[in-house]
């Protein structure tokens, strides 16, 4: 196995336990007094990483170190990813509602209940598009 194919194997493993306990990027490099941006590039397996900060990403998730070097599913990071996504949109969704009225919010729910409707009669696509909108069709 190659260098780079390990750090990457290494970078997706750490994450998937950042994203799977919904630590974001800051509060993880904060965690590890590493910058945002170190963090990504070990993530992205750009960059390799000392052993005993290895050591200290096992201890926050509460992992065995070997469990960073073995090879998971691509198809595990990419639910993982697109789980992520999808609460990223719930609190924005929450955070536009936030301040709106009694009236605003019955509003809102009324157009949910009503999507929801239609989801179930088939008539909403049930996949995410690139775009991250749904369409009707």
């Amino acid at each position: 196995m190659t260098k780079e194919r390990l750090r990457k194997i290494i970078g997706e493993n750490v994450r998937r336990e950042r994203i799977s306990r919904d630590i974001s990027m800051d509060e993880f490099a904060e965690m590890l007094t590493l910058t945002p941006g170190f963090i990504g590039l070990i993530e992205r397996g750009q960059r390799g990483t000392t052993s005993s900060t290895l050591y200290r990403i096992a201890d926050i998730f509460g992992a065995s170190i070997d469990s960073f070097f073995e090879s998971k599913d691509e198809l595990t990071l990419s639910e993982v990813d697109s789980k992520n996504k999808r609460r990223a949109k719930r609190e924005k969704i929450s955070s536009l509602i936030f301040d709106f009225s009694g009236e605003e919010l019955e509003y809102v729910i009324k157009t949910l209940i009503g999507l929801r409707e239609l989801r179930g009669m088939g008539e909403l696509r049930d996949e995410e598009d690139d775009d991250e909108s749904a369409w009707i069709t």
